[in-house]
C-alpha cells in the first residue's frame, strides 16, 4: 500500500498539477473530450486551481481554509495520489474539491485509503463528478444529492443541502488570462465560435445529467440510468 500522508512540500505541489494535468479531463467541471479545441483552456484552470488550493493548504495564504490528502509510492516515494479538501463553515462540514490517482495506479484502494481519515472527521463531506465517476464513490459509501451542472452532487455522511465550502475566485487569474489570450490569438475570428460550441455542448450535458439524476433518485441502477 501506498503512503498516506498529510505532510505537504513545494515540491509536492508541482507534482500535484503534472498528475492534475495529465487527468484534466476527468478534474475539470466541464464536459470535454481528450485533446479537444479547448484543452489548452482547461488544463489552465484546473493547473491554477490545484496550485492555489494547496498553496493555501501549505502556507495557510488564503486563510488556511485547505487541507491536502496525498498518497506516494513506498519505494520510490513519488506522488501517486491527491485529494483536495475544503473546510465549510460548520468545522464538521467539507467538501472534495479535487481527488484523482495516477492511472497507472488505480483499482488497489487508494483513493480509499486517502479517504479514510477525511470520513473520520467529519459529518458531511460533499463532491461533484462526472456520470462515470458515480458508482465508484458510491462504493466509498457516496449517495446522489442531486445535479451541479455537468456533474453530479454527491455527499458522504448527513444531508445538508445548505452546506458551503470555502473557495476561491479565479474569475481573475493570471495564469487563466493568459491562456485565454492566446487561445484567442492562435484561433483568431474562430475563437469565439469555438467558445460557443463549447457553451452549447455544456447546455447539452446539463440536460443530460439532469435527467441521469432523476432517474437515479427514483431507484433506477447506474446502467440503465447513464
Amino acid at each position: 500500500m501506498p503512503i498516506i500522508t498529510d505532510q505537504l512540500t513545494k515540491h509536492d505541489i508541482e507534482e500535484a498539477i503534472r498528475l492534475a494535468r495529465a487527468n484534466y479531463v476527468e478534474l475539470i467541471n466541464k464536459f470535454v473530450k481528450p485533446h479537444g479545441p479547448t484543452s489548452s483552456l482547461c488544463i489552465a484552470q484546473v493547473e491554477a486551481e490545484v496550485r492555489e488550493y494547496l498553496s493555501d493548504a501549505l502556507t495557510a495564504c488564503y486563510g488556511g481554509f485547505v487541507e491536502a490528502v496525498l498518497a506516494k509510492d513506498q519505494t520510490s516515494g513519488d506522488l501517486i495520489g491527491f485529494t483536495i479538501v475544503l473546510r465549510g463553515n460548520d468545522p464538521k462540514d467539507c467538501g472534495i474539491n479535487y481527488a484523482v490517482v495516477s492511472v497507472t495506479q488505480r483499482r488497489q484502494g487508494i483513493l480509499r485509503e486517502m479517504l479514510k481519515g477525511i470520513q473520520a472527521r467529519y459529518n458531511h463531506i460533499g463532491l461533484s463528478c462526472s456520470v462515470d465517476k458515480v458508482p465508484y464513490y458510491e462504493a466509498l459509501g457516496f449517495h446522489i444529492t442531486g445535479p451541479d451542472l455537468t456533474q453530479v452532487a454527491m455527499c458522504c455522511g448527513i444531508d445538508k443541502p445548505d452546506a458551503r465550502m470555502g473557495a476561491l475566485d479565479f474569475s481573475l487569474n493570471s495564469k487563466i488570462a493568459e491562456a485565454v489570450a492566446t487561445f484567442r490569438r492562435v484561433h483568431g475570428l474562430k475563437a469565439e465560435g469555438m467558445l460557443s460550441k463549447m457553451g452549447e455542448i455544456q447546455e447539452d450535458r446539463f440536460k443530460y445529467v439532469d435527467g441521469y439524476v432523476a432517474k437515479r433518485l427514483s431507484g433506477i441502477s447506474h446502467a440503465d440510468a447513464s
